[in-house]
């Protein structure tokens, strides 16, 4: 049985099978609910539902507090209709923003490169083969498919959407995880992978404001993609990005952003070590990446931030662009919700 869900105060309406939670009926079919992780982790797609019911049973917790319920709000990506629903929406949704998703596709794609960058991320590259290339925005991410499950992880692509035909992902290599020991023990050139999407909001707003970008370890996937695009169209936008990682063997792709500087007009890139070694020959900003932003950033009022990264960060970050006058609507983020294997 389908349920009609409307979305306030614009009259969109799309239907959802109650085997299926909200979330998931408006990604099939193109409706850009904003949302993250997908399994309750993040929060980001909490809504309030202004008529009809919902089983939340599976909802976090964590995520949505029991006061949080008892004033109607609900995590879209947890909640199962148990008749029609209207949702409300925030005040900054558009209506040509709601209508403007791409609905995820199957993807079959194989192995041309597999690179170690560092001593626990890697860069996979893979050539799509069917289809031969589909459609996503900068920012975005891909589920893939761990080969010999039925498990999937997600990776934010690294690559701009001009190069539809690949997908380039970094992997962090996680003690135990699934796919992290495929990719570091047995993934070779040539190899299958079953992959769907695109996924996320994570995205560029076209404007011409200018930006700050914060990002540790593989959350420079979906930034890297970003600036790429930038580049592509020839854009004169300032960015600066801020990069976090623990030490300097944490760092990569230092050849590839020094080159980004020349070919973005008004493009810096600022890495920040929080525990440098005994051994390391360095003279950059050193500290917790938030902090680095706060000491190097005075008013940044009228810019847009862009932050990818691990979930502690992200919320440091978010903090610190509000303290310096970023408005909220300006702020978009990727929070990396890590899974247990």
């Amino acid at each position: 049985m389908a349920y009609e869900i409307t979305l306030l105060p614009f009259g969109v309406s799309f239907d959802c099978e109650e085997e299926e939670t909200i979330l998931e009926a408006s990604i099939r079919q193109g409706i850009q609910l904003r949302y993250g992780c997908k399994h309750g982790g993040c929060g980001s797609c909490k809504a309030q539902i202004a008529d009809g019911e919902v089983d939340l049973e599976e909802a976090s917790s964590f995520a949505l507090m029991d006061y949080e319920r008892d004033r109607g709000l609900a995590l879209l990506c947890s909640a199962y209709p148990l008749s029609d629903v209207a949702i409300e929406l925030d005040d900054d949704y558009e209506e040509s923003a709601l209508r403007s998703g791409v609905p995820p596709r199957d993807l079959e794609a194989r192995v041309v490169a597999a690179q170690a960058l560092t001593h626990d991320l890697w860069h996979l590259e893979l050539a799509l083969t069917d289809p031969t290339t589909f459609a996503f925005r900068a920012g975005q991410y891909v589920e893939v498919r761990v080969p010999g499950t039925d498990a999937w992880r997600a990776f934010s692509m690294a690559n701009p959407p001009s190069a539809a035909d690949r997908v380039e992902l970094l992997v962090k290599i996680l003690p135990g995880g699934l796919f992290s020991r495929h990719v570091a023990g047995g993934l070779s050139v040539g190899d299958a992978l079953s992959l769907r999407g695109p996924y996320g909001q994570f995205a560029l707003i076209e404007s011409e404001a200018p930006i700050v970008m914060v990002a540790g370890g593989s959350g420079l996937a979906p930034v890297w993609a970003m600036l790429g695009h930038l580049r592509e169209e020839g854009s004169r936008r300032a960015v600066t990005l801020f990069y976090g990682a623990r030490s300097a063997r944490d760092l990569f792709w230092l050849d590839e952003l020094d080159a980004m500087t020349r070919a973005l007009p008004d493009f810096r890139f600022v890495p920040a070590l929080s525990e440098p070694g005994s051994g390391d020959e360095w003279d950059g900003e050193v500290g917790l990446v938030t902090d680095v932003v706060a000491r190097r950033c005075e008013s940044l009022r009228g810019r847009e931030g862009y932050l990818c990264g691990p979930p502690g960060m992200i919320d440091a970050a978010i903090d610190v662009l509000r303290g310096k006058g970023l408005f909220s609507s300006r702020i978009r983020y990727d929070k990396f919700v890590g899974t247990d294997s």
